[in-house]
């Protein structure tokens, strides 16, 4: 895939979020059914709506994935639930004083369209396999997000979208401080806020009350 990154990080960002340390919890090797937990009934809400200021571009809805073509109709909402929406507000609170704001590129996933990428990849090591449980975002819990600026510009980071290689890792391993800096303040944001990060996937995020939810199937959704 195209990569394609603009560093547009100020010296005053890189300021802010040197020395910090992100108090990540540890999050699983990759996705895996959530552990049955206390289960609620909670609804689903359309981020757009909830947060006007995050951008949204979901990369499903295009060309731009591993599959290079749409999975998702043109009219796929951003779906989350209720409390994991008011921990993406909480995330936005605290990036505006960086000037820099979440970009979502996937949120609820159906499980029809979870079928479609496992079988463009098969490797259980990047895509969670139907037949063993799917995917984390059918909860409606996860996340895949980056970072823009104030002009909605994408900050430089690891790797683009849907990058299933070692690079994609959590932790980066490069040497580039802007890099470095961006990814420690959208991990900081998030982690604050009550998300944990996969490890094999920087930008794929899951809200800590995944376990109180079960995958939806969202009539929303359905293929074009």
């Amino acid at each position: 895939m195209t990569r394609r990154f603009w560093k547009h990080a100020a010296v005053a960002l890189l300021l802010a979020v040197s020395g910090a340390v992100a108090a990540e919890s540890t999050p699983p090797a990759k996705a895996t059914p959530a552990p049955m937990g206390r289960r609620r009934d909670e609804p689903m809400v359309d981020v757009a709506k909830e947060i006007p200021s995050i951008v949204i571009e979901l990369r499903y809805a295009t060309a731009r994935n591993v599959t290079g073509q749409p999975i998702y109709p043109a009219t796929a909402r951003c779906l989350v639930r209720r409390s994991v929406a008011e921990r993406l507000k909480k995330v936005q609170a605290e990036l505006q004083p960086l000037n820099v704001r979440l970009k979502i590129w996937d949120a609820y996933r159906p499980a029809w369209a979870q079928q479609i990428l496992w079988d463009a990849i098969r490797n259980p090591e990047y895509v969670g396999e139907p037949a063993r449980g799917g995917s984390l975002h059918a909860y409606g819990a996860g996340v895949d997000a980056t970072l823009v600026d104030a002009r909605g510009r994408e900050l430089a980071m690891p790797t683009d979208f849907d990058d299933f290689t070692p690079a994609a890792s959590r932790t980066y391993r490069g040497k580039d401080p802007v890099i470095a800096a961006n990814l420690r303040t959208l991990q900081r944001a998030m982690s604050r806020a009550g998300f944990w990060v996969l490890r094999d996937e920087w930008w794929h995020f899951v809200s800590e009350d995944v376990k109180n939810f079960a995958p939806v199937d969202m009539p929303l959704l359905a293929p074009p």
